[in-house]
């Protein structure tokens, strides 16, 4: 049905008619619309991971709500951070020109060059973690050059197989076609519909490393922490209470009253390094996680040699390349003819210098005039080393 200009499903209750527009008549954003759902702080496991992807990828109605829950439980991860944030850094420190009739306008790249125009970019990249992102920009001022905020549609809120916004975060409950009024809205979507993400495969290995982190702390428990036992010579429910009084007072690692006929065993292991079979348990789930985000482990606390260091110095650059080029893409696919509709003073197409460069070395096989000049030494004979170059002035 249609309510002011929405295409809008009921499902469980009414949706409130001045809750979509304004009181001159104009739709509301999206964001004022939803009705913001309490996150539930749980912990998870895999079999809901495996729950999630199912959901995901129901042909009727497919609902990532589950598996977004799981991506915000991961995210605390210190290591899945530091990886996601490496990506970003080596993203937000390349330059970007903006490009007429294939030459660099600075002038106009100077005009772009603004908060909010990096912060497109930043969340170009971050759908790669999630899959896609909607966002909404607000406070749009073409004659100005800006833009006030821009704010991210949650994932639990969006289902873009149907392209819904789920005003209760359920599938089940009333929602908004948004498809055909994407510009409207002011709303921007990157990202695929079969695309769940790389913090799916991260998920994995974070609740492994979660599960062996517990692991090792009762392990530790039971057998790091010395355990008080008292045989007590009496069958007396006073004095026993008495003894489990002192013993409880003493410290709180654990006590054991028994019978002074009693004779307590504790089963242990034997290797005095019982942490290592966690300590490799997590070690590999943070390789597995840095392999996934960046495609290497030298951007970790790591030590590598220098020629294995090198190499995957190699792969963290196709992976950043891969990210620019993504980026490219996506601006001028969806973000600059977005802008050009709105009136922004925009005819160009945006681009790296540096994937340009690699692009022209590629084609032609050829060096760049920019690129270093060789050092002016002879070739070395086959097999020795080479020559020294002679000496100005010298004999």
């Amino acid at each position: 049905m249609k309510i002011f200009g929405y295409s809008i499903q009921l499902s469980k209750r009414q949706v409130n008619k001045t809750a979509t527009t304004n009181d001159n008549g104009k739709r509301k954003k999206a964001t004022t619309v939803i009705r913001k759902q309490v996150r539930r702080d749980i912990s998870w496991e895999i079999k809901d991971i495996k729950l999630a992807i199912d959901m995901s990828q129901q042909i009727d109605y497919p609902d990532r709500n589950r598996l977004f829950m799981i991506f915000y439980y991961i995210m605390r991860d210190g290591h899945l951070k530091s990886q996601i944030q490496t990506a970003r850094i080596k993203v937000a420190s390349e330059p970007w020109v903006l490009y007429k009739n294939s030459q660099p306008d600075l002038k106009a790249t100077e005009l772009f060059n603004k908060t909010w125009f990096n912060k497109l970019i930043e969340h170009i990249v971050d759908q790669e973690w999630e899959g896609y992102r909607l966002i909404e920009l607000n406070d749009i001022n073409p004659q100005e050059v800006t833009v006030g905020r821009i704010n991210k549609i949650p994932g639990e809120y969006v289902s873009i197989d149907k392209q819904w916004i789920l005003l209760e975060a359920t599938i089940n409950g009333p929602y908004i076609e948004y498809g055909d009024l994407m510009n409207e809205l002011d709303l921007l979507q990157f990202g695929t519909t079969d695309n769940l993400g790389s913090l799916l495969e991260c998920a994995y290995n974070i609740l492994w490393k979660y599960y062996a982190r517990s692991d090792w702390s009762r392990a530790s428990e039971k057998v790091g922490m010395p355990i008080l036992v008292l045989a007590a010579d009496t069958t007396d429910d006073k004095e026993l209470d008495d003894y489990e009084n002192r013993a409880a007072n003493m410290a709180s690692d654990g006590y054991m009253i028994v019978q002074k006929e009693d004779v307590p065993t504790l089963l242990e292991r034997k290797s005095d390094r019982m942490h290592d079979v966690y300590l490799d348990n997590v070690k590999l789930c943070n390789e597995e996680v840095s392999k996934i985000i960046n495609g290497n482990t030298a951007t970790t606390d790591q030590k590598a040699f220098v020629g294995s260091s090198q190499v995957q110095e190699r792969t963290m650059d196709d992976f950043t390349n891969a990210r620019l080029q993504m980026i490219v893409n996506n601006m001028n696919d969806v973000v600059i003819p977005y802008l050009k509709a709105k009136g922004f003073p925009i005819d160009h197409t945006f681009d790296y210098p540096l994937l340009r460069r690699n692009r022209e070395r590629r084609i032609t096989g050829m060096p760049l005039a920019t690129d270093p000049k060789p050092a002016d030494t002879p070739p070395s004979p086959e097999g020795g080393p080479a020559p020294k170059p002679p000496k100005k002035g010298g004999k």
